[in-house]
């Protein structure tokens, strides 16, 4: 293998594919990356620890010499940083030693065979240009919307990932911990079959990173019987599924309530964070809400001290005393951008409902907050 690239875009692809590379491990292999230059292709690169993989669409390169070969990831990525030219010559030989040049630095890396790299299904790839279409910053922000809630039991595998849900022409991104539901929802263009799949928290928050900014890309998904893949025009990503039934959470997110409350979302978002300040490392810290007379009364107590505060709100329904972990609260007004929220109660032990005033959000969002129980 012989080629010459440019350095920022190696580096911009190590960047890419390191972050999937296997830190725990006995094998040696899946502390590489795979390298494969493709006279009038391009260079490839590849990462997989067996659960999760991704690999770059083709980068340009001058290459005289097609090749391949599985590079030590960490150390590979560090020559490549510390070169000092804007291009790189990059050579194997027959006893796979990479040699690395640019400028009047050299230095080499000890490689290992390409087969013995974990080889990526033919059909994931095939099937990675079929599927469902989406903004990728769209599908970037409803992960980030809902991906807190995901359970970090391993007793409930199921749960530790996130249901994407195909139905009616519509996608919902579903995450559940036991104790609050997170759902977004948008709908898709074009006749879109219904599926479902459960994807690992692990693999969603890796593509979301791996998505850029650009407003206008798009990003293709699908699912096989037993991985995701998801394409974009820089990389495919391929992640094996959870097994196992999804909570019905339709069933859990009710109609009824007997008392709703809309109210301004940054001023009870303060209001929240001023109530944790008590308590900044007593992780079961609850908070009291009392709903009266279009007033919200929000007031914690910790051994540390105590806090009250009263903002304004619209209220429907009869009065209420609800207590909550203030930062399953949080993380919901955190991830929604609407000026004015609706809060939906039954009783006070019953879940609580945030959903859109207007629903006229590019995204429809639901959040579900069990409460937690009051004093005796």
């Amino acid at each position: 293998m012989k080629l010459i690239c440019e350095k920022y875009q190696l580096q911009e692809a190590l960047n890419l594919v390191g972050r999937t590379v296997s830190s725990r491990t006995t094998l040696p292999i899946l502390e590489c990356i795979l390298f494969i230059a493709e006279d009038g292709v391009g260079i490839t690169l590849c990462a997989n620890d067996m659960e999760m993989s991704i690999t770059t669409t083709p980068i340009p390169a001058d290459i005289s010499v097609s090749g391949s070969v599985a590079l030590n990831a960490k150390l590979f990525s560090e020559i490549i940083r510390k070169m000092p030219g804007d291009y790189i010559d990059i050579e194997t030989d027959e006893k796979l030693i990479t040699i690395c040049k640019s400028g009047q630095a050299k230095l080499e890396i000890s490689g290992l065979p390409a087969e013995e790299f974990p080889a990526i299904p033919q059909e994931e790839m095939e099937r990675a240009s079929d599927g469902y279409n989406i903004k990728a910053v769209t599908l970037k922000d409803m992960i980030k919307q809902t991906i807190f809630s995901v359970s970090l039991d391993p007793s409930k595998a199921v749960l530790t990932g996130e249901l994407l849900e195909i139905a009616e022409n519509t996608l919902r991104v579903v995450a559940v911990d036991m104790f609050r539901i997170s759902y977004r929802s948008i709908n898709l263009e074009g006749d879109c079959p219904d599926n479902s799949a459960v994807v690992p928290a692990k693999a969603l928050n890796e593509l979301s990173r791996a998505i850029s900014g650009d407003n206008e890309e798009e990003i293709t998904f699908s699912f096989t019987e037993k991985r995701a893949i998801f394409s974009t025009s820089h990389f495919t990503l391929s992640a094996r599924l959870l097994e196992g039934d999804f909570i019905r959470y339709n069933q859990i997110f009710s109609k009824d309530f007997t008392t709703m409350m809309v109210v301004n979302r940054q001023q009870l978002l303060g209001s929240l964070e001023r109530s944790v300040l008590v308590a900044m490392e007593n992780r079961q810290i609850s908070i009291t809400l009392d709903i009266k007379d279009d007033q919200l009364i929000i007031t914690s107590k910790s051994e540390k001290g105590h806090t009250y505060d009263e903002i304004p709100c619209e209220t429907d329904g009869t009065d209420m005393t609800i207590y909550f972990n203030p930062r399953y609260l949080l993380d919901a007004l955190k991830a929604i951008e609407e000026e004015s929220i609706v809060l939906k109660f039954n009783t006070s032990r019953s879940p609580c409902t945030i959903e859109s005033l207007t629903g006229e959000t590019i995204t429809q969002y639901k959040y579900l907050i069990v409460p937690l129980r009051g004093p005796a």
